[in-house]
């Protein structure tokens, strides 16, 4: 792979997992901007309603991660992707300015099918995109990605938050914050090709190979379009899987153990902390501004432990 090639692969990687960090910041500031818009003079929250404009964007978000990997199958990852980012930018305003509870939990959720879109379609995306020897570290940078942007969001919270704790709707600058990296998303993805495999699963074979030529020898990039092929040839033969399949125990033993993984990762309380962390330090005992500031050491773990994840996965 020469440098031009290497160039353009590290700009297709850095390009998609802005959707990665999207998916952190706007998970993440949330926590930062509660104690603001709970305020009496703000969209005076109860605890029901904390709970609501919280946690509607989890529920949008699951919803987006089933719907939106259909329509990229239809319509291309490039695109779904590109319009994820417009729908990352105008919820991020809807939130912003939201004028009481309702408003916020239509855009909250909105938010939530953007970033279950991402969290479905970048790791596809940069999976398709990557050669082999590459793949699990470029999928695993998103990871990286989404802590990252979690730990900015809590860094840019401690900062409004100190800076303008007497500003009664600092949260909105919070909240209005996540559309920057939204524009970031959709300009870095306007010089991003579309996925081969797609493109090939599309009969779109001419553009698929010149877009593996892009980013690979030559050699190599027309072995991988034969790959593709023959792996979009044999996709087509095969039956749609059901239910009856997981009658077959080495499956059924592979979703027991993803599901148990699953529910390992969440009985640790770690959304609790992510989602509720500067409440949960004032509660000990903490003023808002020393909360803020406190919960920065939660996001730099997380961005430590997926770095050394990430460094020892590639040995």
């Amino acid at each position: 792979m020469n440098d031009h090639q290497n160039r353009r692969l590290k700009l297709i990687m850095i390009s998609a997992t802005f959707g990665g960090l999207l998916f952190g910041y706007d998970t993440g500031v949330i926590n930062g901007a509660l104690p603001f818009m709970a305020r009496a003079d703000q969209l005076h929250l109860t605890p029901v309603t904390e709970g609501l404009v919280t946690s509607i964007l989890l529920l949008g978000a699951a919803f987006g991660a089933l719907l939106c990997g259909r329509l990229a199958d239809r319509y291309g990852r490039r695109k779904m992707i590109l319009h994820l980012s417009f729908l990352f930018f105008l919820a991020s305003l809807g939130t912003a300015l939201a004028p009481n509870v309702s408003i916020m939990a239509v855009f909250r959720f909105l938010l939530g099918l953007a970033v279950g879109g991402a969290s479905a379609m970048v790791p596809a995306f940069l999976a398709e995109m990557a050669p082999h020897e590459k793949r699990g570290r470029m999928v695993t940078q998103n990871e990286l990605m989404i802590v990252g942007g979690q730990f900015l969001a809590y860094v840019f919270n401690a900062i409004l938050g100190v800076t303008m704790a007497n500003t009664g709707h600092v949260w909105r600058y919070m909240l209005a914050l996540c559309a920057v990296p939204a524009l970031m998303l959709f300009a870095s993805m306007l010089k991003v090709p579309e996925s081969p495999r797609w493109l090939t699963s599309k009969g779109k074979k001419s553009e698929a190979l010149r877009v593996l030529k892009e980013i690979r020898e030559d050699k190599r990039a027309e072995a991988e379009f034969r790959e593709i092929q023959a792996a979009v040839e044999k996709d087509t033969e095969l039956k749609k899987a059901s239910l009856k399949d997981f009658s077959t125990p080495w499956l059924r033993r592979l979703l027991l153990i993803g599901i148990g993984v699953a529910i390992v990762n969440q009985i640790t309380g770690v959304n609790s902390i992510m989602y509720y962390g500067t409440q949960i330090l004032k509660e000990s005992g903490f003023g808002t501004k020393a909360a803020l500031i406190a919960n920065i050491g939660n996001g730099l773990i997380s961005v430590i432990a997926v770095y050394l994840g990430f460094g020892w996965s590639e040995k």
